[in-house]
């Protein structure tokens, strides 16, 4: 049986801003699960019954799709993705490391992906995504198709513990962002789904919603990047249904 409360998944939820945004979620009634790399036991107990802890590789597809399907096997929804999860790269490989762009990019994707698919089950009408990457490209079909809204929400510097010390003290601390800020972008784009395709920059105590930029070409390029209905038939197996998509 489904659960009666909303369910969202936070990657990257067992430190840092996916911490205060777990405790905020369960703090308004939502079932949590926070899918990390590494357990934490003191969190888990803070949290109780409403989280659950899944053990997850965001950069691993495999690792997310077992995931999410774990997730809806303990609660039969899901209704939010919050892809929190990110690292930075500390070291100097002798050979280009791509585990960054792994964790900070493709990990987003496959969770998008991943959560429509699980999203599309629910019950439930709706459902909410906040991530970081291809939210414009995405957010009318996704819209219009399957009531899913995506958002990305960019915070500015946070102290967290994969923000260096000496980057933080070299920051004047009305430059700090503090993690209320990031929580409360968050909160904001999930309780409202008339928000889509949205960019928030999380700046000190500021959220400033970044409009699209223009193209350079105008008309020109903006056929360029139109979608063809024949192309996305042949890949979705349907037409996109957009009002300006080219037949």
């Amino acid at each position: 049986m489904a659960s009666d409360a909303r369910v969202a998944v936070v990657t990257g939820g067992n430190s840092g801003m996916g911490m205060s945004l777990v405790r905020d979620l369960v703090a308004r009634g939502w079932k949590v699960a926070v899918a990390d790399i590494k357990e934490n036991k003191e969190f888990a107990d803070e949290l109780g019954e409403s989280a659950s802890f899944h053990q997850c590789n965001v950069a691993d597809y495999d690792s997310q799709a077992n995931m999410f399907s774990e997730v809806w096997g303990e609660y039969g929804r899901i209704d939010a993705l919050c892809a929190n999860a990110g690292i930075v790269d500390r070291r100097v490989p002798p050979k280009p490391d791509l585990l960054c762009t792994d964790v900070d990019y493709k990990g987003v994707v496959y969770g998008t992906q991943l959560a429509i698919h699980f999203m599309r089950k629910n019950a439930v009408a709706g459902g909410k995504i906040v991530v970081v990457n291809f939210v414009r490209a995405t957010a009318r079909i996704l819209k219009m198709k399957e009531n899913i809204t995506i958002n990305a929400v960019c915070p500015g510097i946070v102290r967290t513990a994969i923000i260096p010390q000496k980057m933080v003290d070299a920051v004047s601390p009305e430059c700090l962002t503090p993690q209320s800020t990031i929580v409360s972008a968050y909160k904001r784009f999930l309780d409202d789904d008339t928000l889509f395709g949205k960019v928030v920059e999380c700046s000190a105590d500021k959220q400033l919603f970044l409009e699209t930029p223009k193209l350079a070409n105008g008309s020109v390029s903006q056929r360029a990047v139109t979608v063809w209905d024949p192309l996305f038939e042949m890949i979705h197996k349907e037409r996109s249904g957009l009002p300006d998509a080219i037949p």
